[in-house]
């Protein structure tokens, strides 16, 4: 997979303008991923701004089972704020550290947490045509943001890690939000992008 070209056609809709982008973007900018990636999302970001109708993140052609999974994560995906599908695609897809995402973005990298967890559970209500579990639980924000730097593998305050353990066996809500974030991000990484077509591949 061209992970640059397959970032561009999620944050479009469509895999010949991602393509457009992405050869920009690497004749602009090098051999470095992380400057490849800020300029392809700020063109991105200029294409969508100037009028262009986001797709359905290039949907497969693909008739099996594997094709209408990528078909409807794309069009849930589609549905997303702009600033949530390109954290999905910048952790899920291409596994960039919160650092890296925030550089690429251009957030705190403190901010990336936060984001990703709304990102995720979004992308799991959009899947299961389901309104977002809002819990009003008061540490709820502590919880998500703990539990994605855990996700994640980023560095987690050990005060956090042991109150995450303990407040997750017994708060319900909490839990259910937990669980909701890592099917979100779990669907996610299962949409693969098509495989290329006989004649494309000759």
């Amino acid at each position: 997979m061209d992970e640059l070209n397959e970032f561009c056609a999620r944050m479009l809709g469509d895999r010949e303008a991602g393509a457009e982008v992405a050869s920009a973007a690497r004749d602009a900018d090098g051999d470095d991923l992380v400057d490849q990636l800020g300029f392809a999302l700020r063109a991105c970001r200029e294409r969508l701004g100037s009028g262009a109708v986001l797709g359905r993140a290039a949907p497969s052609t693909d008739g099996g089972l594997s094709g209408a999974v990528a078909r409807e994560l794309a069009a849930a995906s589609a549905r997303l704020p702009q600033r949530q599908r390109e954290a999905l695609a910048l952790r899920e897809l291409l596994r960039l550290s919160h650092e890296q995402v925030g550089a690429v973005i251009g957030i705190e990298a403190t901010a990336v947490a936060p984001l990703l967890a709304r990102s995720r559970l979004r992308l799991r209500a959009e899947l299961r045509s389901a309104p977002l579990d809002g819990h009003d639980c008061p540490e709820r924000e502590r919880m998500l943001r703990t539990a994605t730097l855990r996700q994640d593998r980023e560095p987690v305050p050990t005060a956090d890690d042991d109150w995450f353990i303990d407040h997750l066996g017994h708060c319900s809500g909490c839990g259910r939000a937990h669980a909701a974030m890592l099917e979100g991000s779990v669907c996610y990484r299962g949409w693969h992008p098509p495989a290329p077509s006989a004649s494309t591949a000759a």
